[in-house]
């Protein structure tokens, strides 16, 4: 798709992108400017960039038992479990969104704690 503005006496210009062209964040943008004799620039190319957080990870069930904490997040973020005493892990999910963050095997739990995963 192309789309084209005039940039105004001081050289700025804004161009609306269609509210149906929607990006993820990685893409990569051509830009030009075309003189009033029709002559074209080299284009500036801009990468777009991914601002929409993820939504909060999803978390299985942990009893007094796992040997981790375990759910679903947006495909390669990063997920941190913060545990009862303030110990921090992190684990990253997958290619399908699955993570799996083992819990150390001195942290124990008996059940009824709560653990904050991001």
């Amino acid at each position: 798709t192309e789309l084209t503005g005039v940039a105004d006496d001081q050289g700025n210009y804004g161009i609306d992108i269609p509210a149906n062209k929607k990006f993820r964040g990685g893409e990569q943008l051509k830009v030009t400017s075309t003189d009033a004799s029709g002559n074209k620039s080299t284009a500036a190319i801009v990468e777009v960039k991914d601002t929409t957080p993820p939504v909060a990870p999803t978390v299985s069930e942990v009893t007094s038992e796992s040997p981790q904490v375990s759910g679903t997040a947006e495909a390669g973020s990063t997920v941190k479990v913060e545990l009862p005493d303030g110990t921090e892990l992190t684990g990253v999910a997958d290619d399908q969104g699955n993570y799996g963050i083992d819990i150390p095997a001195n942290k124990k739990f008996r059940g009824g704690e709560q653990l904050k995963v991001t």
